[in-house]
């Protein structure tokens, strides 16, 4: 029966892990509804390896659903509840160790095609969320096991090269956000190793003969992918202009500050899953808008709640933490290294990274013989009875999202989701239309979006003023360009004092010589619009005057 448990096991594993990598090359994030049959899968897979989720993580599940009551973003709320799904399903299939190798293996293997033809097609990317950037991050999680089989396997020339591999794929990231967990982990290794009596002297030789393979092969290789990453984003002039409020550093310290006002003003959070579409109305910094905070935790405390973050971070300490205190230290110190990725890039936004991460969590708790909590029979009893209940409301979640609907479901279904709503606006008549925007602003107070899509459907002026009216004062650092339209409105309405009074209020707010919002748009999105704001507001109001 346990051989039959365990083949049932593997299967149930691996289908996981196919769904993992079907993921990695595909372009999801969290705010994407996913796709039916995967969560048809992961429900299958939930259910046959029910056993090894633990209940802190079914609550921290349940802490995340349970949002949806509050939700700024209700519908937001249930798409990534059925997307960490996924994300408790990937930690119970990390227990198979071998698949999460060959898993990881593979996934190297395509990080190192990807990063280096796009190398050498002049194509680098070194920003957040970029393949470079995920690539780096997944390679972590080898490099300390590849590491200790160095010295401790029959097959070290192997090992060798899965650790040359893995280096030199976290080193072209062009990612500090890399570049810092690998220092840490390089150390600690070294410390490890020689803690466990392998010679000090022998490690240094081994570390040298690495550092030489890659340095050789990034000068045999034309376009030297990691002298340029590093000439790119390490150099010490680089960071100091980084620091800057325009730089990169400056902008995520900045992304961090107004993400933590959100939680402190929203102890309970705003709703899992509602940062993208609710952080503009909480700018603290024009222009600083973004879909993700550039921090999970911090986004976790905004959008799950305080009690959620803690949860999380009582998962993550103690795991990691008898993780590095066992043999399994060297999956301790790999998972430790992706999930610190997370507080500084945008990849907690993609599901399959999410996947990853709580997959490589789960092969260092299945290694640790310490309980979380007591097993005693009370305890037994208590966690199959949770379990159950999650996965009934896992069924329930499904049924509620997937199940067919044929009328006012944006609303009454999928709670004001916006790909829903825009669904169903192409499908309803114009009569309803007006009637379907007001609900969807009922669900979703704090979204731009909503308000942005009725000021383009509506006809009348005063209908159109009343709409930019609202926009400034809900969204008042989201985009100075309904100042001047709203302003260009009260002008031809024959309103000068209300115009004149809008545009000195967005030339507070957005003043000409301001140059920060360039570090909240990288790709420019605002740039445009900024240059209009810049050049017709004073000539407008220098006119009015």
């Amino acid at each position: 029966m346990a051989k039959h448990h365990r083949i049932l096991f593997v299967f149930v594993a691996a289908t996981l892990f196919a769904c993992l990598a079907w993921l990695w090359q595909a372009v999801f994030s969290h705010y994407d509804a996913a796709p039916a049959g995967l969560i048809g899968l992961v429900l299958i897979c939930v259910a046959l390896v029910l056993p090894k989720i633990p209940l802190a993580l079914w609550a921290w599940w349940g802490l995340g659903l349970l949002t949806v009551f509050w939700s700024l973003t209700p519908g937001n709320t249930l798409v990534l509840g059925l997307w960490e799904l996924a994300y408790l399903a990937a930690f119970a299939a990390g227990t198979w160790l071998a698949g999460l190798v060959g898993l990881n293996i593979a996934l190297l293997g395509y990080g190192l095609l990807t990063t280096l033809t796009l190398a050498w097609m002049g194509l680098v990317m070194y920003f957040s969320g970029s393949s470079h950037y995920v690539a780096g991050a997944q390679a972590l999680v080898l490099i300390p096991l590849a590491m200790m089989w160095l010295f401790r396997s029959r097959w070290p020339i192997l090992s060798g090269i899965l650790l040359t591999g893995a280096l030199y794929l976290a080193l072209m990231s062009g990612a500090r956000a890399v570049y810092l967990p690998l220092v840490f982990i390089v150390l600690l290794m070294v410390w490890r190793l020689w803690r466990e009596g392998i010679p000090l002297r022998q490690i240094m030789l081994v570390c040298a003969l690495v550092a030489a393979a890659i340095v050789s092969l990034d000068t045999a290789l034309p376009f030297s992918p990691i002298q340029n990453a590093l000439g790119l984003k390490a150099t010490l002039s680089r960071q100091a202009q980084d620091l800057g409020a325009e730089g990169s550093i400056g902008s995520r310290l900045q992304m961090w500050d107004q993400t933590l006002k959100i939680a402190l003003q929203h102890p309970m959070g705003t709703g899992n899953g509602s940062f993208r579409d609710t952080l503009a109305a909480y700018l603290q910094y024009p222009g600083i808008l973004f879909s993700n905070a550039h921090n999970y935790y911090l986004e976790t405390a905004a959008t799950g709640g305080w009690l959620r973050l803690l949860l999380l971070l009582v998962i993550l300490v103690w795991a990691l933490w008898h993780g590095w205190n066992s043999p399994a230290w060297p999956w301790a110190l790999g998972a430790a290294g992706l999930w610190t990725t997370l507080a500084f890039d945008v990849t907690g936004m993609y599901p399959s990274v999410m996947m990853l991460a709580f997959a490589s969590l789960g092969a260092v708790h299945s290694q640790i013989k310490i309980p979380l909590v007591s097993a005693g029979s009370r305890s037994i009893r208590f966690g199959w009875m949770v379990s159950v209940a999650g996965l009934i409301a896992t069924i329930g979640l499904a049924a509620w999202w997937y199940w067919p609907c044929k009328h006012n479901c944006a609303v009454s279904r999928y709670l004001g989701y916006r790909p829903a709503v825009l669904n169903e606006l192409e499908r309803i008549p114009e009569a309803q239309q007006n009637k379907l925007l007001s609900e969807a602003e009922r669900l979703n107070p704090k979204s731009l979006w909503v308000y942005r899509i009725r000021l383009e459907r509506a006809r009348a002026p005063e209908e159109k003023m009343q709409l930019l009216q609202q926009i400034i004062e809900v969204f008042p650092l989201a985009n100075p360009i309904y100042y001047l339209q709203l302003a260009e409105l009260a002008t031809d309405l024959n309103q000068p004092s209300k115009a004149i009074q809008v545009l000195e209020l967005g030339l507070s707010r957005f003043p000409p010589d301001f140059k920060g919002y360039q570090s909240g748009n990288f790709f420019g999105a605002l740039t445009p619009s900024y240059e209009t704001w810049r050049t017709k507001a004073p000539e407008l109001l220098e006119r009015l005057k």
